[in-house]
């Protein structure tokens, strides 16, 4: 059955402003024409090629028939047999190929595909299924033998066909790349199109010794679904200089110039409307580099035909698919996306571990810095309050440096997967930050145990549990001070401009430097404040002795050094110090996520 996508008078514009917002002297802002008055149509079994010089809206115009533009400038009318659609609709039932991939080198081939089956369609297919499909796709783009290979080993035409794959698991009625031969020689280009051909239903052949097309195994032939159920798709691609061997692949053209259409059609009506025009294609010349190469020099030429016919009526019959597009539970997302994690950081052990060695071998320094200090003198008073500071900062700033820059590399994947209904932000911002808590609490126990074991002063084992519990908590708490930071700056220059000042600003008041008994209430928004005071109260009040011998001001005991700081000496301060982290937690986490969705969500297209 054939499925017509058609799109009438769209139009979409940008804003391009002319100067600083604190410049006094405003200027109009200059408003850019990309998509004027396009209108066109799609059928399945249709492999279509936009074509065009640098600038003139190919991939825009992919964008927004494809309905892959966020906002409300996008305007036009968007039919499938004649049925309106909204966005959601046809992103359901077609899938987009961007220019560059958007792939995990650390993942196989298969396991790429399987955690986008698990993520997409585990409510709607079940695993069994999944896996079929994901068989027939690798047999069908002659990545079988590939199937246990990385992603980061790939050549270019197999990470093109790969992310073919990714889109064919849905079924799409129609698919849309973009370039999808920029990068590859004239050979891998054309294996990249004729494999399109292919799931178009044009020229459909097993394999044979010279045939390239399609890779079929016999022993596999079980995981095709019989040829009544099997439909063609429509395919359109925005190319760049494709060769003539490569434009005789496609069956329409789509000619376009700043942002118009000038000519819509096949191929021989494309070379019947050029020829009525004046302008033949000379012999041995590229016929698509002609015609791009006329359009171009002849602004006004318009070969488009003014009206659209109508569709035949019985394509009325056709269905959507929105009904049955029924998203992976929230749960599920944020665990297959902890699944994906995990698998990603076993891959990358290594660097794993060396970030690791490197942040204990501060405490391993510290250690051998406080070796032979003891508790019950007046001057290892600082010295021992300096060395719970300086754990308090290592933790803070370590983990949270850590994150600082986790949404700044991932944001352009994030970007297509939740554009294509993979998972919601939600969830893999969840996913992100239940993946660091246990390294935050694994990290900060071996960090003080190192300490415990090799200096005297620590105290029990009871101090080493209280004090690892205060610093794991801190660790989490600062984890999401970098989650913040990270998702409201996103690019990389900002976030460290950002964060300097404001570290500067909560070490001074961490109460190490300054008497903080002066800002009563400042001092609480400080993340080391509110650790420093708690391992030090943990510390301090098992201490019931310190030497003086002079009448007057010396420290006594431990309640002496934490009146000293103006620190709380209780139990009650302790908890008020975890509730503040706490809130530090909450409240930074909830700024992050809203600054992260912001970009994720902004106008434009992946």
């Amino acid at each position: 059955m054939e499925v017509t996508l058609r799109w009438e008078d769209v139009n979409y514009s940008i804003i391009r402003k002319n100067s600083y917002w604190w410049q006094r002297r405003k200027k109009t802002p200059e408003v850019h024409h990309i998509l004027q008055n396009v209108s066109g149509e799609v059928s399945t079994g249709d492999l279509v090629a936009i074509v065009g010089a640098s600038g003139a809206g190919k991939t825009t115009l992919l964008a927004a028939i494809s309905r892959r533009i966020r906002g409300n400038k996008l305007a036009g009318k968007f039919t499938i047999n004649s049925r309106e659609i909204d966005r959601e609709e046809m992103t359901s039932i077609s899938g987009f190929v961007p220019q560059s991939d958007s792939l995990i080198n650390a993942l196989t081939v298969e396991e790429h595909l399987r955690f986008i089956g698990l993520l997409k369609y585990s409510r709607k297919m079940p695993q069994i299924q999944i896996r079929t499909t994901i068989q027939k796709i690798l047999v069908q783009l002659g990545l079988s033998s590939l199937a246990s290979s990385r992603i980061g080993t790939l050549s270019g035409g197999e990470r093109k066909k790969l992310n073919l794959g990714t889109e064919l698991l849905g079924e799409p009625y129609f698919l849309f790349c973009d370039e999808p031969t920029t990068g590859l020689d004239s050979f891998n280009a054309l294996l990249v199109i004729k494999t399109l051909k292919n799931l178009c239903g044009m020229d459909q052949e097993p394999r044979n010794g010279t045939n390239f097309e399609m890779e079929i195994v016999p022993s596999e032939r079980d995981l095709w679904e019989p040829q009544s159920k099997a439909f063609s798709k429509g395919v359109v691609c925005s190319i760049h200089q494709p060769t003539s061997d490569i434009f005789h692949c496609f069956s329409h053209i789509i000619l376009v110039r700043e942002g118009r259409i000038v000519f819509q059609g096949t191929t021989r009506e494309a070379e019947d409307k050029f020829r009525e025009a004046g302008f033949i294609c000379p012999e041995n010349y590229n016929p698509i580099e002609y015609y791009v190469k006329i359009i171009s020099q002849q602004p006004g030429l318009d070969l488009t035909t003014k009206e659209l016919p109508p569709i035949c009526p019985r394509k009325y019959h056709w269905r959507t698919k929105s009904d049955e597009n029924l998203h992976t539970l929230w749960i599920l997302q944020v665990f297959y996306l902890l699944k994906r994690s995990s698998l990603i950081s076993r891959r990358s052990m290594k660097e794993e571990i060396i970030r690791s060695v490197i942040y204990m071998l501060s405490s391993v320094f510290l250690a051998l810095l406080y070796q032979g200090v003891m508790v019950t003198t007046q001057t290892s008073v600082q010295d021992i309050e300096g060395a719970l500071f300086y754990i308090c900062s290592e933790m803070i700033f370590a983990n949270y440096c850590s994150v600082i820059m986790f949404f700044c590399p991932r944001l352009a994947l994030l970007r297509r997967e939740t554009g294509e209904k993979l998972f919601s932000i939600s969830a893999f911002y969840t996913a992100s930050v239940l993946e660091q808590i246990p390294r935050n609490f694994v990290e900060s126990f071996i960090f003080v145990g190192i300490l415990y074991i090799s200096l005297d002063f620590l105290g029990d084992f009871w101090t080493y549990l209280q004090m690892s519990l205060s610093l794991s908590i801190a660790a989490v708490s600062s984890m999401g001070y970098g989650f913040m930071i990270s998702g409201i700056f996103i690019e990389e220059d900002i976030v460290n401009e950002i964060s300097m000042p404001l570290d500067y600003i909560m070490m001074v008041l961490g109460g190490f430097y300054i008497n903080v008994s002066n800002f009563p209430y400042l001092k609480y928004t400080s993340l080391f404040f509110l650790t420093n005071e708690a391992i030090s109260i943990q510390f301090w009040r098992e201490i019931d002795y310190i030497e003086c011998n002079a009448p007057t001001d010396c420290f006594r005991n431990g309640t002496d050094v934490l009146n000293y700081y103006a620190y709380g000496h209780d139990l009650t301060a302790i908890w008020r110090d975890y509730v503040g982290l706490g809130i530090w937690f909450m409240i930074a986490h909830i700024l992050g996520f809203i600054g992260l969705k912001r970009y994720v969500q902004k106008e434009g297209y992946f």
